[in-house]
């Protein structure tokens, strides 16, 4: 990442589309290297993931409005959406049932 001093043009923001994205970052103007996909190179530890993070993902939707309604309280003030809050619930095991 490197800070820039003020954000550029559209027309000169178009012309690096694909070499560098510019944005900012907590109303700082940034500019860094274009995002590239890692392809169809994964790590094992990054598979592994793969089928819990599907499993919570499907699993919102199956959750009672009440539960989707407390998720939304808990989220709220953080930074994270009601959906993230719950998968990253499940993903970390924050909450274990039982709860003592």
């Amino acid at each position: 990442m490197a800070i820039i001093k003020h954000m550029l043009g559209e027309k000169v923001i178009s012309g690096f589309r694909g070499v560098i994205d510019f944005y900012y970052y907590m109303g700082i103007p940034c500019a860094r290297r274009w995002p590239r996909s890692p392809g169809k190179k994964r790590t094992p530890a990054s598979m592994a993931w793969w089928a819990p993070f599907a499993y919570a993902s499907s699993e919102w939707n199956n959750l009672s409005e009440e539960v989707r309604r407390t998720y939304e309280e808990l989220a709220s003030d953080t930074g994270l959406s009601a959906r993230d809050m719950f998968t990253r619930a499940y993903m970390t095991g924050l909450f274990r049932n039982p709860i003592p």
